[in-house]
């Protein structure tokens, strides 16, 4: 216990509900990473210090006893292994991020591959081993020609039928394998190329290729150039590979979607082959939401420091009276509270994903059939990375130039996430693998009801227009849950016909082809697919809400819910007032609420970052209350909690507020 007080771990009701079914799986982790030295933040070292140091961190992170487990549970596919792992990754993003991204490149993307693509003999050659750390994997998928366009890469993997081999080759520059973490260091890579036998490419599968042996050394055939220095995440070394005939043996072939024969039959269980290819990334969602997982755990760690900070630094005031807290400003409140309410939505959602994922994967039900997962996990990813990018920097700007000295941590871990809204699919492509299925679950509605359907979406999304309109004119309703919960379905649906509407109309009426038609309309689209995952999860949110045991973290949390609908419908009140679902009297309602509500929370706001029970030697910033010999000149006193009579005096928002 003396050493989980040192760590500044803590135990309530509250921090239970944040973490959930894994919490003690969490606080276990965060002990063993947050009393490591080697874990603590060092600054000023070169690059290949950086990586070394990192080398060292993910040795030591893959030795323990805890990831070891997780390894072999991804192996056996155990209950809510995918659960268990995404939790062990926001831990690992909060301690360090660039080893959150190196262990993720070995043991989601190498590890995952592996698992989800391979048959039960590849599970049991290549996983063990991985687990035991007698080798490290890479996933080698991006090309400099083909990085969101999977299907167009150009590496090529040629069957020998004569030496029953793969021959692996990089065929011009395009096809060279681009941004390959690990790649200075690795020793197998999951490669995708195109499947050729007999001249006839079978679309993209993935491969296990050997880059380097046992010491090191490059194996003849492959070259790895080193990319260097990046904006962030040096402690990675990203990279390109290239490969000149490598051959390798035919059961290097991960074979789960489709293999080759010893007489060069090629089989699949798969006929189709943009099926076969849809199969194949299906099988991959879960390392999507794993970024979802270390962006959140990125937001938790800067709103933690920048609210602190807000709490103890004093800046101005009433004549002849003591500054005020930072915090006590309009403007500090309205820009971090905002970020909090985000954050707790995506705990919940993030959280309700990963037990959909399990219960998927648990089932032995594939990825390929479960669309509006996917559909979710890939808005997610996009919402969510791009929320941390927001969150960082306002906490940044939030802590003035404080907030830029790097032992204060906000600079670096803006530098090293802003890579996520790339990983695992640039956003915007994304985005449309979410309204793709949206219209298709339209589509399909209108198939099987058409007359029905057409008129229920017409009458439900009109009658929430005339009955949320009226009600918005009653002060009370515009502060219900319920206005905020309709307002964002509301949004999501006329988006989602007014799309359909004017596909229909370039496709069908003016005969233009798909492509343009969709290129047209990709504006339209962005907003549709951010409109679905903010309903969804102002829908989790407000669940999670009422599940919530403890009655006081109840109230606590319904005002963050609160709040983050009235940002939701704040952030798109123009769009509300275009359609005529608010008035300008309930616009500017809303606007008093959203101020209203960041002021109510600002108090309650040390209750949950001190919830999210981060670690001191993670936190690590002066500003924040953690002590550093090398930065005095930087050091707040962490603030404390308001009692807990204060907090029962917590005052209501006054809607009507203006600006």
């Amino acid at each position: 216990m003396e050493r989980a007080r040192d760590l500044g771990l803590g135990d309530s009701a509250l921090h239970r509900y944040l973490d959930g079914e894994f919490w003690r799986l969490k606080n276990e982790l965060r002990g063993l990473l947050g009393g490591c030295p080697l874990f603590r933040p060092r600054y000023g070292l070169s690059l290949d210090e950086m990586r070394a140091l990192t080398f060292q961190r993910v040795k030591f992170t893959l030795g323990l006893p805890l990831l070891k487990r997780a390894i072999q549970e991804q192996a056996e596919k155990t209950k809510n292994f995918v659960s268990r792992s995404l939790v062990i990754g926001e831990v690992l993003s909060t301690a360090d991020m660039a080893t959150a991204v190196k262990c993720g490149i070995i043991y989601w993307l190498f590890g995952g591959a592996v698992r989800n693509l391979g048959s039960p003999g590849h599970v049991t050659k290549w996983l063990q081993p991985l687990q035991e750390q007698k080798y490290t994997g890479m996933f080698a998928m991006t090309e400099r020609g083909h990085g969101s366009n999977v299907r167009g890469i150009q590496t090529e993997a040629t069957f020998d039928l004569s030496t029953q081999e793969f021959v692996i080759h990089t065929p011009c520059e395009d096809a060279e394998k681009m941004y390959i973490g690990n790649a200075m260091h690795g020793n197998y890579a999951a490669v995708f190329a195109q499947l050729i036998v007999d001249g006839r490419s079978q679309g993209p599968h993935c491969f296990i290729v050997p880059v380097r042996d046992e010491h090191g050394s490059l194996y003849p055939g492959v070259t790895a150039v080193d990319m260097m220095y990046k904006e962030g995440l040096h402690g990675v070394d990203n990279g390109i590979l290239i490969f000149d005939k490598v051959r390798i043996p035919r059961d290097n072939l991960l074979d789960k979607f489709g293999s080759v024969t010893p007489d060069g039959q090629y089989q699949s269980p798969i006929k189709n082959k943009s099926a076969r290819f849809n199969a194949m990334l299906a099988a991959l969602t879960p390392s999507r939401l794993a970024v979802t997982f270390q962006a959140l755990g990125a937001m938790k760690l800067g709103l933690t420091i920048a609210i602190r900070y807000s709490h103890s630094r004093r800046q101005f005031g009433p004549k002849e009276k003591e500054e005020v807290k930072i915090i006590e400003h309009q403007t500090q409140s309205f820009r971090l509270m905002p970020h909090l309410a985000t954050a707790l939505a995506l705990t919940f959602t993030s959280r309700y994903a990963g037990v959909l994922l399990d219960e998927d994967v648990f089932q032995g039900k594939e990825l390929v059939d479960s669309r509006p997962l996917q559909a979710l996990v890939a808005g997610l990813k996009a919402y969510s990375t791009w929320e941390n990018v927001r969150c960082l920097q306002d906490c940044r700007e939030c802590t003035g130039g404080m907030g830029y000295m790097m032992e204060n941590r906000i600079s670096g871990l803006k530098c090293d996430t802003d890579v996520l809204v790339t990983f695992e699919g640039d956003n915007v492509v994304l985005l449309q693998v979410v309204v793709r299925e949206l219209l298709a679950q339209y589509t399909k509605q209108g198939e099987e009801r058409p007359l029905a359907s057409l008129l229920q979406s017409w009458a439900a999304s009109g009658g929430d227009s005339l009955r949320t309109s009226f009600l918005a004119l009653n002060v009370d309703t515009v502060g219900d849950l319920t206005f905020l919960l309709k307002a964002v379905t509301f949004r999501e649906r006329v988006l989602q016909r007014s799309l359909v509407a004017r596909i229909y109309y370039k496709v069908v009426t003016k005969k233009e082809a798909f492509f343009g038609a969709w290129n047209s309309c990709l504006h339209h689209v962005a907003s549709l697919s951010l409109a679905h995952i903010h309903r969804v999860t102002l829908e989790q949110f407000s669940l999670a809400v009422r599940r919530c045991p403890d009655q006081e973290d109840q109230a606590l949390l319904m005002k963050f819910c609160l709040l983050y609908g009235t940002k939701l419908v704040f952030q798109e009140r123009a769009w509300y007032l275009e359609h005529n679902y608010l008035t300008p009297v309930a616009s500017r309602r809303i606007r008093g609420q959203l101020l209203d509500l960041c002021d109510s929370v600002k108090d309650d706001a040390l209750r949950v970052i001190s919830a999210f029970n981060i670690p001191n030697t993670y936190l690590h910033a002066p500003i924040a209350g953690i002590t550093n010999p090398l930065a005095t000149w930087a050091f707040y006193p962490a603030p404390r909690q308001p009692p807990a009579q204060e907090r029962a005096r917590s005052r209501r928002p006054k809607p009507g507020a203006k600006l």
